[in-house]
């Protein structure tokens, strides 16, 4: 498959500044000690999602691929939220492969909606939880089963490869 590491932005860890992008500088409003996390998770909608704190529903059909945000006390307990093996993207928002492999994992949700689920976590906001997975470039990609690390890749991937590969490590569950 094609992958494209050589675009990966490398991070630099500090236990107390936590993951900083390549220039160094620390970005406004992170909090790497946190113990409470929202993470952005791109499902197909099976069930009512509360929605940035609004308890209502997508407007769209029940196969609709969308986003939304919720609250968890841990990293641990939102892996165990799911039955579904969950592949997590560790992104920044200054990352230019992260925001290029938004699509691409629109894709693979689509392409593998009955079979992943798929978790965004921001590396500024919980840094803590970046640093405990040895998060070093980003993207990085995880697949999760059972709140263990099944699969990883660092870097861009196109999503027909990226599918294949995680197709691939299904198939050994």
């Amino acid at each position: 498959p094609e992958r494209n590491g050589d675009n990966c932005a490398r991070l630099a860890a500090s236990p107390r500044r936590g993951l900083r992008p390549p220039d160094g500088n620390a970005r406004e409003g992170t909090s790497p000690t946190s113990s409470h996390f929202s993470a952005d998770i791109q499902a197909v909608w099976r069930e009512p999602f509360a929605v940035q704190g609004s308890a209502s529903t997508p407007n769209s059909a029940a196969n609709a691929v969308g986003a939304v945000k919720q609250q968890f006390d841990s990293f641990d307990e939102m892996l165990k939220q799911f039955d579904l093996p969950v592949l997590v993207d560790f992104y920044a928002d200054w990352c230019g492969p992260c925001k290029l492999m938004e699509t691409e994992l629109e894709i693979v949700q689509t392409a593998l909606r009955d079979k992943i689920q798929i978790v965004k976590i921001d590396t500024e906001k919980h840094a803590n939880i970046a640093q405990q997975h040895k998060v070093y470039g980003l993207p990085t990609m995880a697949l999760f089963k059972n709140g263990e690390q099944v699969w990883r890749f660092e870097g861009a991937m196109r999503a027909d490869n990226l599918v294949a590969e995680l197709e691939a490590e299904l198939k050994k569950m």
